[in-house]
């Protein structure tokens, strides 16, 4: 067996990351996502939106990104702004924003379709209606909730985006 002295020492073989153009671009964006995620990209958030009219002060917190299969809620206030009663105040919500999500809950329940009614609203008085979701159909789906009483009416525009 030959000596440690008489053995040839190893060839130096320069030490350098080899990546094709392709990967170039796609290494950076495989880091972009963890740390998208930990900022918080990826999670759930929740969206205020508010409107008025003469009578009407409509206030809805709505899930504004959410995961696929998970239960979120969707709390709306209306407030009689003017100084008579009000016989009945109607939130209507989209039929094309409310059909994307399944086990809709409305609280207090509906009466038609996706509208709710709330009755004998006195001045300054708000109401609260809740909604209770489960996210369907990923992607973006977007709506209008309109709340309507005689001849006035507020409309407030949401969008919520289920993650897949």
């Amino acid at each position: 067996m030959p000596q440690a002295s008489e053995l040839p020492r190893p060839p130096s073989i320069p030490r350098k990351l080899h990546l094709s153009r392709k990967q170039w671009i796609g290494f950076p964006i495989l880091l972009a996502i963890p740390i998208a995620a930990l900022l918080g990209l990826f999670g759930e958030r929740t969206a205020l939106a508010r409107v008025k009219s003469a009578s009407l002060d409509v206030a809805v917190a709505y899930p504004e990104r959410f995961r696929y299969r998970q239960v979120q809620s969707l709390h709306l206030s209306v407030r009689n702004l003017s100084a008579q009663p009000l016989d009945t105040i109607t939130i209507s919500f989209d039929t094309a924003y409310i059909p994307r999500f399944s086990s809709v809950r409305f609280e207090p329940p509906v009466k038609k379709a996706y509208a709710v009614e709330l009755t004998d609203v006195k001045p300054m008085e708000s109401r609260l209606v809740a909604v209770e979701m489960w996210g369907q159909d990923y992607g973006m789906h977007r709506g209008t909730i309109v709340a309507r009483t005689g001849t006035d009416s507020a409309m407030v525009r949401i969008r919520t985006f289920v993650f897949p």
